[in-house]
């Protein structure tokens, strides 16, 4: 897998958007998907969560979106291993709004001081794993920098613990280490509101 420095980010040619910050047809409960990934990139599959969603106690919150500065169109997110490697400094120049406050609108209108972060990943929907996400620090609301850093700490820690799982059959493209998927390879674009303190990650998988 090559490697790309995203302190300074190419611009690929093949990708194009048509996305506009004038446009007002994507929902704000929704991350705006860019309209065209490489050739070589995957948005990670979401289970339907319909049960779950009807059953809500409270209007969904808006999305909490990733997007690196220079970056050729919205919701191409940010490679995780950078959010781990990187220190604070090299993440402020990074990281499109990193200080923003977010921990305030995630908790949404019941209040909520810590939400769950659901990972549904193809082959492994039956472990039904989920990790806390504090939203409130004693500084304050969590900031977007912040949370980016505890979903990609989320999601190392899934991968550490099905190494040795092999997937359902229809997850097998989708199987982690010897020759699979590495956490390296994860790019977390947004978080969205599935239900009441349960959050989605808005994951791409380079394929490299």
């Amino acid at each position: 897998m090559s490697y790309i420095n995203p302190l300074h980010p190419p611009v690929p040619s093949n990708v194009r958007s048509s996305y506009t910050a004038l446009a007002g047809a994507c929902s704000t409960n929704q991350p705006p998907f860019a309209q065209a990934l490489p050739p070589s990139h995957r948005r990670l599959p979401q289970a339907p969560l319909s049960k779950m969603s009807t059953s809500r106690r409270s209007p969904p919150c808006p999305a909490v979106t990733f997007d690196l500065h220079g970056a050729p169109s919205r919701g191409l997110g940010v490679p995780m291993g950078e959010l781990l490697t990187r220190s604070e400094g090299a993440l402020e120049r990074m990281l499109v709004g990193v200080s923003d406050g977010v921990g305030a609108q995630m908790s949404g209108s019941l209040g909520f001081r810590r939400v769950n972060l659901k990972i549904l990943w193809p082959g492994y929907e039956h472990l039904d794993r989920s990790y806390p996400l504090d939203i409130y620090t004693p500084a304050g609301p969590l900031t977007r920098g912040q949370l980016a850093v505890q979903v990609a700490r989320a999601f190392a820690r899934f991968i550490e613990e099905l190494q040795g799982h092999p997937p359902a059959q229809h997850g097998a493209s989708w199987r982690f280490g010897n020759g699979g998927i590495s956490f390296n390879r994860l790019i977390l674009s947004a978080l969205w509101n599935a239900c009441d303190d349960v959050w989605l990650a808005e994951v791409i998988v380079d394929f490299r």
